[in-house]
């Protein structure tokens, strides 16, 4: 049965459309053949061209440097026609790369802190803290406190923290005047900053500050007052005195 389909003059024209012959063996139609010297010829020419793109994007042994390479591919990744922060405009229009926000715009959910650093006084009279001293806000605030405003104020925010060592010991938060002070008198100073201080707006949520607050208020309850700093005074200089004389050897 195999022999007769085989045989069959339509079974042996579909094999020969499909490139088969009676053997089952490929059939290249003479019309269709292609030299062996020109697939060798088109195999190697494909190779060459492979080879040439794949050394176009790797290093060719060029030593490499802060210069960027001339030779025709950039080998440095960095040195690319792109904005970077730190650096000139690419357009020169501004002195950096970085874009600045129009004026009057803030971040999104940031509140900007409206008081200057001289306006102490109005913080303190216009201020009021929006938090009730409860335990949770007690215990918050001193968390913040013991992870921020320890190194410099102190456990007991007497001025007496582990970088005063090297650097401008700060007035004791336990002295009359401190206490005296409204809590949007306290709030303003390390918003603003105050002598070596710098401002900690940016570091310091303002409900963390207004929790250490009351956290300085409750240790105020506790701590003895301190006493008041005085005004470091210049001492006087001695009268100078006049020089004695000395005797002049040889003389008569």
């Amino acid at each position: 049965m195999a022999e007769e389909l085989r045989a069959c003059p339509v079974n042996e024209e579909l094999r020969m459309k499909n490139g088969e012959t009676s053997g089952g063996l490929s059939i290249l139609n003479s019309q269709f053949s292609i030299p062996a010297g020109v697939i060798r010829r088109l195999a190697g020419s494909a190779g060459a061209l492979a080879l040439a793109a794949l050394l176009a994007g790797c290093d060719v042994g060029l030593p490499a440097g802060r210069t960027p390479h001339r030779e025709g591919n950039r080998l440095d990744m960095i040195d690319q026609p792109k904005l970077k922060p730190q650096r000139n405009d690419i357009f020169l229009a501004r002195p950096t790369g970085l874009m600045e926000p129009q004026p009057g715009t803030v971040a999104l959910a940031e509140n900007p802190y409206p008081y200057a650093q001289n306006e102490a006084d109005r913080a303190g009279a216009e201020l009021v803290n929006p938090l009730q001293p409860t335990p949770e806000v007690i215990a918050h605030g001193q968390f913040v406190f013991e992870q921020v405003c320890i190194t410099c104020h102190g456990p007991k925010g007497a001025g007496d923290g582990h970088v005063t060592a090297l650097f401008p010991k700060p007035p004791s938060l336990m002295t009359q005047k401190v206490r005296d002070w409204p809590d949007g008198q306290l709030f303003h100073r390390p918003m603003r900053g105050q002598n070596s201080m710098p401002s900690h707006a940016r570091q310091v949520d303002a409900r963390d500050a207004w929790s250490v607050i009351h956290y300085i208020r409750q240790m105020q309850k506790v701590e003895p007052v301190a006493p008041a700093v005085a005004p470091a005074s210049v001492p006087a200089l001695a009268p100078a005195s006049a020089p004695a004389a000395v005797p002049i050897k040889g003389g008569k």
